[in-house]
């Protein structure tokens, strides 16, 4: 599945851009487990693990020299917690050794964390032209027209997108994947799936209010929407467009 020169990396929550050499991932969310344990659900501390492990083997299969993180890579909205200060900070330390560079796409859930870039002078900002027809950002806001002059592809993150898919029986099963999605201004979006080991994913729907992203909500063809799931290792699959999948996917 290719988009320009971006391509999803097979059997992960990955893109990688050739030319760049670049590395793209999205909602690694670090630090969960404490918030969530506030909320009575108290979760084995895994998630900074599995980003840690799921790093070493992209590397390995893409050799890439740039690593873009495209948003959320801390989890609390308003404050910089014990554990994101310590799972950021050793999750940058690991990236820096492998990769040349590491930039971050500010997220909605990125507040506080350039005290803890600055320090391993990872490059905070708002959007990303990664080549003249790609344009990043993280989805919490829609595109200007100035960020996305000329851009074909639009890449966010943000809605953790999964396909629930349930059967005549009742048994219902979730995979979390990309959706390649029109847009009514003629270009293309690709929302990535999160790469935190505890963000499962949001069902996509057709119901255009359970979206998250203005992007989606106010200029996606929904109906067209292409989901791409993935086994973890292993391959990726294309879905027919979600118009025609009313009758399998689950509701919200």
């Amino acid at each position: 599945m290719k988009y320009g020169s971006l391509a999803i990396v097979p059997g992960s929550p990955a893109m990688y851009h050739r030319g760049k050499k670049a590395l793209v991932l999205a909602d690694l969310h670090l630090g969960f487990e404490s918030e969530a344990a506030k909320e009575g659900v108290y979760l084995p501390r895994l998630q900074l693990k599995k980003a840690l492990d799921l790093l070493d083997r992209l590397h390995r299969e893409t050799g890439a020299s740039l690593l873009v993180i495209d948003g959320d890579l801390k989890h609390t909205f308003e404050k910089l917690t014990m554990q994101e200060r310590e799972e950021v900070s050793k999750f940058l330390a690991h990236a820096k050794d492998l990769f040349s560079d590491v930039l971050l796409i500010r997220g909605n859930h990125d507040n506080y964390i350039t005290i803890i870039t600055n320090r391993f002078d990872v490059e905070v900002v708002e959007s990303l032209r990664l080549d003249s027809e790609t344009l990043l950002v993280h989805g919490h806001r829609m595109y200007s027209e100035e960020e996305a002059r000329g851009a074909k592809y639009v890449i966010i993150g943000h809605e953790h997108p999964a396909i629930k898919v349930s059967d005549e029986l009742g048994s219902v099963a979730k995979y979390p994947c990309f959706l390649s999605m029109p847009l009514v201004d003629g270009r293309t979006l690709i929302v990535l799936p999160a790469a935190g080991y505890y963000q499962t994913g949001n069902p996509v729907t057709l119901d255009r209010s359970a979206y998250l992203s203005p992007i989606v909500k106010k200029i996606g063809i929904i109906e067209e929407a292409i989901p791409i799931i993935f086994e973890p290792g292993g391959s990726s699959m294309e879905f027919p467009p979600l118009g025609e999948l009313s009758g399998i996917i689950g509701d919200v």
